[in-house]
């Protein structure tokens, strides 16, 4: 039995455990026991960054966020949003790659969208409410640019040019969980793990990903004897290779041909 990526453990079990003891998809617990999010930040505004969309941003209109703009390090599992609860902050992943989470009736859990530094997360609570639908974590840890909810909708109210911008990402945002709706419904347990791995490789810009068996069966809402069963199929037919120190895609031209249509549906949206 082996890890994707451990921690310094030696077995399927100790991932395990190291999950319900450590993270549990949430974060640390502080001294009396309360769970805290962890996020590194910087109290200085950020002049640059490497997110896509807000490269994409006019200069003016970035230098009218720019002061509102914080940098952050968000660390691996680390929940941003719990389903129900407020969205203060909108995330512009720069290295990091965050997945929303559905919950299924038998407490499983599947992804339905992918964000890396070609987007953001947290629109929603401008476009249709204050409340998160879904969980939202960490799958790849990294570097991000946050900006609080409230100070980003004064600014959309006021700026007509700057709602322009960033409406198109709401159109991606449905048009990817509409596509992750029928993947999921209707295509194999490899065909969407190649296509998670690409997804996920395309948002972070990282050849070497830190993953588990654990973490992939999740986002992909299946159990793990499966991920377990495909990944090393996979690593005999050498797609990929892993070990401690990580998952990497050893050809990715044959990775994309294994992978579902759904890949170069959701590549456009990277």
């Amino acid at each position: 039995m082996e890890l994707l990526h451990s921690y310094s453990s030696d077995s399927f079990a100790d991932d395990l455990e190291y999950y319900r003891g450590n993270s549990s998809g949430r974060s640390n617990e502080n001294e009396n026991g309360q769970e805290t999010r962890r996020s590194r930040s910087a109290s200085a505004p950020v002049a640059t960054s490497s997110n896509l969309l807000l490269n994409s941003l006019p200069a003016k209109l970035f230098n009218t966020l720019s002061p509102s703009l914080r940098s952050v390090f968000l660390e691996e599992d680390q929940y941003l949003y719990f389903q129900d609860e407020r969205l203060d902050y909108i995330y512009f992943p720069e290295t990091a790659v965050i997945s929303e989470l559905r919950t299924l009736e038998d407490g499983r859990m599947v992804e339905v969208s992918i964000t890396g530094r070609e987007g953001a997360v947290g629109f929603s609570a401008l476009f249709c409410s204050s409340l998160a639908a879904n969980c939202t974590q960490v799958s790849q840890a990294g570097s991000a640019v946050r900006i609080e909810s409230s100070a980003f909708e004064k600014m959309l109210r006021t700026n007509s040019d700057l709602a322009g911008m960033f409406s198109p990402h709401m159109d991606h945002y449905i048009r990817q969980i509409s596509q992750r709706a029928i993947c999921n419904m209707y295509h194999s347990v490899k065909e969407r793990l190649c296509t998670w791995l690409l997804l996920v490789q395309d948002r972070c810009g990282k050849k070497t990903l830190k993953l588990t068996h654990e973490q992939i069966a999740r986002v992909l809402g299946v159990y793990r004897p499966s991920v377990t069963c495909v990944a090393l199929d996979m690593r005999k037919s050498k797609l990929i290779n892993y070990s401690r120190g990580g998952l990497s895609i050893c050809d990715r031209g044959r990775m994309v041909r294994s992978a579902c249509d759904c890949y170069l549906e959701l590549a456009g949206t990277a």
